[in-house]
């Protein structure tokens, strides 16, 4: 075969013809002195060459640095779980162990008292309490009551104490139906006594008034009794001196067998009965949950075709690179790709979804009892008909059988709430006010004076018209009819435990409806030198003080401060007053109040309890620093994401024993800046927020104290959380910017934990963190977490 010509040896490529285009237009340019046109776009696409390789280089060194980024967020943050994870371990063996105990000594108890967490024991004990139709005396009454008080507290504390997965639904419902017995039994033999009381009132009486006056104070219950047998019409007023308690007797009382009996509880039975006293969450409806499913379900079909496109996507442009490989027979040698290594980032819990509540829809009188809690117990104002005396005839005492052996309350409702109605705006048959003046005055003239009892329906009858003076003759006058049953005048003596910081509201149970009202209240008066409080009621029966529960929030500023290795002080500036409570391994104390030292809190100052008992004695007294779960339905709070704030409070606990903390003024200058942001974007499309549209950045103030010393505001520092990251910031609480500069020399870590003891504390803070306690770091996050400092201060 004859050899093949050049030509025909090798074909030259496009690339190759545009190369050697390319060399002669150069040597032509370099003859005739010419611009190199193709050297400048060589030039250029070296630079854009250059260019990509940088871009690429600095996208390996990010994800490089994200990868090892997340490395040590999931070291550490592995590490702090299992930190976490070893100190509620101890705990939960702690209490474990600790209500072992407490239930092997409640069953080798042996003073008699029945265990009310065994149906057979209790049942037995009421039955029998029940049956015993022997009439004790006051005295022995409340002695037996305290006994069925302190039953009632410990099943109460049963509730709070044990773990919900210790406790079913059965045992819940079987203690407060115990509870409600119980309570039902003192107030059967309270009232029993009562009646035996009332019943020897003549030989009670005291010697100087004739009337019956009783008085005794027991540790959990004050009871007074006025009892009338002189019906002296000139008693304008009585005095119970142990309660402090004066009342008002209206003339027809003191004409009349009757008895009023204060009974001074320092409980509350009434309010769990009630509808408002617990938190009333929003219920989604089932058609909405619905949707969402449905919502759900379409969003997975969606994504199922969008991934087999994006396959057939993938194959296609695979096949044309092939192909434009094929096609290029000049080209770099490709650099070996390398494998990228899968890091496992650290997964964050579920964010809760946000919770929504309902608005109180009842009447402007009733009391919400989310907004106002009850401070002092309830007191009983009862008017009760006074039992017919024994009689003594000759050598026998004579006494009326009462049967049954109850006591006769007395309706009492003043003529100033009856007469309010405005009744001539009816139409029809009703009489109009100057027929209805006219038919009295002819009923008057015709009727013998005998029947003078029928004027009781004539007045009412004038009560109903505006006009008073349009009576005549011996028509009885309004102001005459309402001297009948005026408003009780009462003024009492505040409890000497209780801090009362504003005029207090009162109010009165309502049995039907179970709530408390505040209407039949007139002329409040509060003297808050002599801390004594009146007022004017329309009304007898049980009765309570409240007062606003969020008058101390928000708070002002928090900081709490290390004094040695488990310890550490907690300071709280509310709205009203300035607290201050000291932490000591499990136990902790109220140690100061101001602005000045209130005597009312001198039974709970320096005295070391656990957090919860102190949380309840703290409400209990009227100092009230703790929110409800509900209350930001009340309060402007700072809305700030709750994983990060529970995290956040968690780490301060592990710390608290080297590091301070305090509020920081930027972190509600960053939620400002963050609501200017989204009302710039107001009208865009955007996404939901993850999280209900909560901040994800919290600041506040750090530094390391080991010495109990004045503070300067330089040696504090900025620290800023995130989901991911905690920093220290160049920011300084008295800058004039807001802004997010990380601190030169610094280095972020993934937790509060690790930056400040790797990253800020000395050998000593370190092996003070190491040292503290799990009772300790359990202590202070309850704290932490029943105030709610970082989304309840300004």
């Amino acid at each position: 075969m004859p050899p093949k010509s050049a030509q025909g040896k090798q074909k030259l490529s496009k690339a190759e013809k545009e190369k050697l285009k390319a060399e002669e237009e150069a040597r032509r340019a370099e003859e005739e002195g010419l611009p190199d046109s193709g050297q400048e776009n060589r030039k250029a696409l070296e630079e854009e060459k250059e260019r990509k390789v940088r871009q690429k280089e600095q996208e390996a060194e990010r994800k490089q640095q994200e990868n090892e980024e997340k490395k040590t967020r999931m070291i550490e943050m592995t590490q702090l779980d299992q930190l976490q994870e070893a100190n509620r371990e101890a705990l939960h063996n702690l209490h474990d162990e600790r209500r072992k105990k407490a239930k092997w000594a409640r069953y080798m108890r042996c003073d008699g008292s029945p265990d009310p967490t065994v149906p057979g024991e209790i049942n037995t004990y009421i039955n029998l309490r029940l049956e015993d139709n022997e009439v004790d005396s006051i005295e022995q009454v409340l002695k037996k009551c305290e006994l069925d008080s302190s039953l009632i507290n410990e099943l109460e504390y049963l509730l709070e104490d044990t773990p919900k997965e210790e406790l079913t639904d059965r045992d819940k419902a079987n203690y407060k139906e115990t509870m409600g017995e119980l309570q039902t039994l003192m107030k059967l033999k309270v009232d029993g006594a009562t009646l035996r009381l009332l019943q020897e009132a003549t030989d009670r009486a005291d010697p100087e008034t004739f009337n019956l006056q009783y008085a005794i104070k027991t540790d959990d219950v004050t009871l007074s009794v006025w009892g009338n047998l002189s019906k002296n019409p000139r008693i304008k007023s009585f005095e119970f001196t142990k309660q402090g308690l004066t009342f008002e007797i209206p003339r027809q009382q003191t004409l009349s067998d009757c008895a009023v009996r204060v009974l001074d509880p320092k409980y509350d039975h009434y309010s769990p009965t009630c509808k408002s006293f617990y938190p009333r969450q929003k219920n989604l409806p089932p058609e909405e949950q619905q949707e969402e499913k449905k919502e759900d379900e379409e969003e997975k079909k969606e994504e199922e075709p969008d991934q087999v496109e994006k396959e057939e996507t993938d194959l296609n442009a695979y096949l044309k690179d092939l192909n434009d490989e094929n096609k290029e027979e000049e080209e770099a040698p490709k650099e070996e790709e390398k494998v990228e290594e899968v890091i496992e980032e650290y997964e964050n819990p579920k964010t809760p979804e946000p919770v929504e509540w309902e608005d109180f829809e009842e009447d402007d009188d009733v009391i919400d009892l989310r907004a106002y809690n009850i401070v002092g117990g309830v007191f009983h104002f009862d008017l009760m008909q006074l039992p017919p005396q024994p009689k003594v005839c000759n050598k026998w005492t004579i006494t009326r059988l009462v049967d049954p052996p109850e006591i006769e309350y007395i309706d009492y409702v003043a003529d100033t709430v009856a007469t309010s109605p405005k009744e001539n705006q009816s139409s029809g048959n009703t009489p109009t006010q100057s027929e209805s003046v006219n038919d009295i005055i002819i009923f008057i003239s015709v009727v013998d004076p005998p029947e003078i009892e029928y004027i009781d329906y004539v007045a009412d009858t004038v009560a109903t018209s505006p006009k008073e003076n349009q009576s005549s003759g011996n028509t009885p006058t309004q102001s005459d009819k309402r001297d009948e049953k005026p408003a009780i005048g009462v003024m009492m003596k505040l409890p000497d435990d209780v801090l009362f910081c504003e005029e207090p509201l009162v109010a009165r149970w309502d049995h039907k409806r179970k709530h408390w009202r505040q209407d039949g209240f007139t002329d409040p008066k509060y003297n808050e030198e002599n801390r004594t409080f009146s007022f004017k009621t329309a009304y007898y029966g049980n009765m309570a003080l409240l007062q606003d529960t969020h008058q101390n929030m928000p708070f002002q500023c928090w900081d709490i401060r290390p004094h040695k290795t488990n310890a550490a002080v907690f300071s709280i500036t509310a709205a009203i007053a300035e607290i201050e409570i000291e932490i000591k391994d499990a136990m902790c104390c109220l140690s100061k109040y101001k602005p000045e030292e209130r005597p009312e809190l001198d039974h709970i100052m320096n005295k070391w309890v656990t957090p919860k008992e102190l949380i309840k004695l703290m409400r209990l007294a009227g100092v009230n620093v703790f929110p409800a779960e509900d209350s930001s339905k009340y309060v402007s709070i700072r809305n700030k994401h709750p994983i990060i704030v529970d995290k956040l409070y968690q780490q301060i606990a592990l710390t608290a024993s080297s590091m301070a903390y305090a509020s920081s003024r930027w972190n509600n200058e960053e939620d400002e800046e963050e609501e200017e942001e989204g009302e710039k974007k107001e009208g865009e499309k955007e996404e939901p927020v993850v999280g209900g549209g909560k901040s994800e950045k919290v600041l506040f103030q750090a530094f390391e104290p080991l010495a109990d010393e004045p503070v300067t505001e330089d040696e504090w520092n900025i620290f800023m959380m995130t989901k991911t990251r905690t920093m220290v910031l160049e920011l300084k609480e008295d800058s004039d910017a807001y802004n997010e500069d990380i601190k030169v020399d610094s280095k972020f870590r993934s937790n509060l934990y690790h930056l400040s003891r790797e990253e800020f504390c000395s050998n000593e803070g370190q092996s003070r963190i190491d040292e503290t306690s799990f009772e300790f770091v359990d202590c202070v996050y309850q704290l932490l977490s029943a105030t709610k400092v970082v989304t309840y201060s300004l």
